[in-house]
């Protein structure tokens, strides 16, 4: 008999090849969009920021906790209230001028400041942010990460209602492209015109997975649920709902059944909880992920992974494929797992996420 190691490497071969010959040749590598160059990444979020953020951590949380225990601090060092107001010695001076490395104090005290006041705030985004908006005196516009925020419903609504020039931003962020997020993921693609790569994407989508993809339309799939859901849960209780990982897993099974028309199996809906219980990882900026040595990215990184491995177990690849050849040449992902992975994102941060949350 062969070596147990040999045996064992030959399956892990063996699979692999199965794998690479069961995809479309176009289809390409997963692990080589994560691990594609950085695409802007600013100075202060630099390794050698992160070097000098650790050489003066108690300096750095001595202010951080201050400020944002102290409504004024925070505002202070949000956009500046002393002689030097929107310039330096701001999160929103950094931000004008370009973010440059010898104004990265800024971010690490504001950094700092924020987690300090979320979890003053109970660990809600929502309160926190109440608190930010009662700390600039509850006006229209209040400042948060690198940008201007507004409360009221009409604003919210004209801005929706509106064509947006867009960027790859989180929550006001420089978002983490394309190890965190993928780089083109549809929220950051602009809505300005009549023919954006924004609405091209959105119909697609609504094509091929929604109206008529996978055999059926989406309100077809939606009134076959209580039957699926029924087969796995077949004596439910109301003590049932406080089984959080139940719920979740159910969560995930209908989402990927009215997208797909496929019913996850246990392991492959326990891989897609993930894109609940890793949220916090999606609000924390480049510079944080590299303060704590990218833990958080590197979680992200396999889950989207494994995530077009489900994909790809349950043979979907044809119809990214087909939604890849719908779309203009210039709008055309190369590999087309690209645009697998940002639908699928899509899918798993809002779809699954979103819905957990709720």
């Amino acid at each position: 008999p062969r070596p147990f190691g040999i045996n064992l490497f030959g399956r892990v071969v063996l699979r692999v090849v199965l794998s690479a010959m069961a995809n479309p040749a176009d289809w390409g590598s997963i692990k080589e969009v994560l691990n594609a160059p950085l695409v802007s990444v600013p100075w202060d979020a630099s390794w050698i920021s992160v070097f000098f953020m650790w050489l003066l951590l108690p300096f750095n949380l001595l202010q951080g906790i201050v400020a944002g225990l102290v409504g004024r601090l925070f505002v202070c060092i949000s956009i500046g209230l002393c002689c030097c107001s929107g310039g330096g010695c701001s999160s929103m001076g950094s931000v004008l001028a370009g973010r440059p490395l010898y104004l990265a104090f800024n971010w690490w005290r504001y950094i700092f400041a924020g987690l300090t006041a979320l979890l003053a705030n109970g660990k809600s985004r929502l309160s926190l942010f109440m608190w930010e908006w009662a700390a600039f005196g509850k006006e229209r516009y209040w400042w948060h990460g690198e940008g201007v925020w507004m409360w009221s419903y009409a604003d919210c609504d004209k801005v929706l209602k509106s064509e947006q020039s867009r960027k790859p931003a989180f929550g006001a962020i420089r978002a983490a492209i394309p190890d965190l997020f993928p780089t083109n993921l549809l929220i950051f693609l602009s809505n300005a015109g009549d023919n954006s790569e924004w609405g091209a994407i959105r119909k697609a989508v609504h094509h091929h997975f929604l109206d008529h993809g996978c055999g059926k339309s989406y309100q077809t799939r939606v009134k076959e649920l209580p039957t699926k859901i029924a087969a796995d849960w077949s004596s439910p209780k109301l003590k049932d709902l406080s089984d959080l990982t139940l719920v979740q897993k159910t969560v995930c099974k209908c989402v990927f059944y009215m997208c797909f028309g496929k019913w996850l199996e246990e392991a492959d809906a326990l891989i897609m909880i993930g894109w609940r219980t890793n949220a916090t990882m999606w609000i924390l900026p480049r510079l944080v992920h590299r303060f704590i040595f990218n833990f958080g990215i590197g979680k992200i990184k396999t889950l989207r992974e494994k995530t077009v491995a489900i994909v790809e177990k349950y043979e979907l690849q044809q119809a990214f494929v087909s939604m890849n050849s719908s779309l203009d040449a210039s709008w055309q992902r190369k590999p087309v797992v690209k645009l697998c992975d940002e639908i699928m994102f899509g899918i798993g941060f809002a779809g699954i996420g979103g819905t957990c949350a709720a």
